[in-house]
């Protein structure tokens, strides 16, 4: 499961609409690089969960104005961790998968923004759910607060339904957002629905999550 493109791709999107002729006159390009936000190694050993992935994602844009072009780098972060679980005729799978994605706040001609920092957690699913097969959004049936880095966070849960190993079936989403020093964070939970308690996990690996800043 790959969770990442829809977000970037939203990211370039909104830059390539914002940039100013005082940026583009300016010299050299300009680079925006997030930290990652990862779940401590001691909330990772003492779940089910295990670290599949830790990457960095980079968006190039240039842009052109009176004869003169630049070029903006942003560097986003994505943390995967995944967990089998027992689904009994189908085997054992990767079913329960908890995702971090950071990105930078970016500053143009003045102007700081970042498109997660406006979208709601229903709009962070949809754009996440795109790189799962059959995943579909549907009503939210719970929300808490959450203790992460220092803040509070509030947490959306959602019911929906996805495609896995070719079997439909019932599934839980989490999804939350909130700036922690420059970056913008994402968490996104997935899992069956038959994980009755997998929102404990959740919450676990929110409250352990690592970031560092500036």
């Amino acid at each position: 499961m790959h969770t990442r493109r829809g977000v970037v791709t939203l990211a370039a999107g909104a830059l390539a609409t914002t940039a100013g002729c005082g940026f583009i006159t300016g010299e050299g390009a300009l680079e925006f690089t997030a930290s990652p936000a990862t779940v401590a190694d001691s909330t990772v050993e003492e779940s089910p969960y295990e670290e599949t992935n830790v990457t960095d994602q980079t968006v190039e844009r240039e842009f052109s104005a009176a004869g003169q072009t630049r070029t903006v780098t942003i560097v986003n972060q994505l943390a995967q961790y995944e967990r089998q679980v027992d689904m009994g005729p189908l085997g054992s799978e990767r079913a329960a998968v908890f995702v971090t994605y950071t990105s930078p706040q970016v500053e143009i001609a003045g102007k700081t923004f970042n498109p997660i920092e406006d979208m709601s957690e229903t709009a962070v699913l949809q754009q996440f759910e795109s790189q799962y097969d059959g995943v579909t959004v549907g009503e939210q049936v719970d929300q808490q607060s959450v203790a992460t880095l220092g803040q509070s966070t509030s947490v959306s849960k959602f019911e929906g339904t996805a495609s896995l190993a070719g079997s439909q079936m019932d599934v839980y989403l989490h999804a939350t957002k909130f700036q922690h020093g420059s970056d913008f964070v994402v968490a996104v939970a997935i899992y069956p629905q038959q994980l009755s308690n997998e929102s404990e996990q959740v919450v676990s690996l929110l409250q352990g999550l690592e970031h560092a800043t500036e």
